[in-house]
């Protein structure tokens, strides 16, 4: 059995809810303002997404991926997605 860090359908479900999350956020925000409890945790998850960049920098080194691809997808997917682009399940 593959080990659940290198399954590619478990990374694209977990970068999925994070989409559902980005997007219900967003919502919530406009709908309802900061004060929604949805829209603070979205708030929170942008706030670590911009915290690991440091750390998608260096996990993606020497993987030729650009540093827009680099900041745009950490900005989305934190390390939904450099972990596995690290470790060879996303190709970029």
């Amino acid at each position: 059995m593959d080990r659940i860090a290198d399954n590619r359908r478990f990374w694209l479900l977990l970068n999925l809810v994070l989409l559902v999350l980005h997007g219900f956020g967003l919502y919530c925000y406009v709908v309802y303002g900061f004060a929604h409890p949805v829209t603070q945790l979205w708030a929170i998850v942008l706030m670590i997404h911009i915290l690991e960049f440091p750390l998608a920098f260096i996990a993606v080194q020497g993987r030729k991926v650009g540093w827009g691809t680099t900041i745009m997808a950490t900005l989305i997917f934190g390390f939904t997605w450099w972990v596995p682009t690290r470790r060879g399940v996303f190709h970029a």
